[in-house]
């Protein structure tokens, strides 16, 4: 029997590892930041930290914060997760504001779309 728990850590598997890929390809390939401003290793650790610190809100905090359904909870919390991924990139990647919502947009729309694409097609079972 998968748990709660069993589920959390596989989806933030997925999710830092979707939103890492999507992180590097975007500011390598859309924003055309060389390796010389920002280091892959820089940029793993940033796709890593930002979307596994919002992971703990996303799946503990937001059910629980108030007696909400949850397409509210998930709405909220990925509201949540975009703004402070957003910041981060804003003060660790020093992109711009704009730059940095745009980013954080794009990783959190991805993994989200991918994950519920692959459980609409039965591919996930988690």
């Amino acid at each position: 029997m998968i748990t709660y728990t069993d589920s959390f850590i596989i989806w933030t598997i997925f999710t830092v590892s979707s939103e890492t890929l999507t992180l590097i390809f975007l500011l390598r390939v859309f924003f055309h930041v060389t390796r010389d401003k920002i280091s892959n290793t820089r940029l793993i650790f940033a796709g890593f930290f930002a979307s596994f610190s919002t992971m703990p809100y996303v799946w503990y905090v937001f059910p629980n914060l108030a007696d909400w359904t949850r397409g509210t909870s998930v709405h909220y919390s990925e509201i949540f997760a975009v703004l402070l991924e957003a910041l981060f990139y804003r003060m660790y990647l020093k992109t711009s504001t704009k730059n940095s919502l745009i980013i954080s947009l794009v990783c959190n729309s991805i993994s989200f779309s991918l994950g519920r694409f692959l459980i609409m097609k039965g591919l996930w079972f988690y």
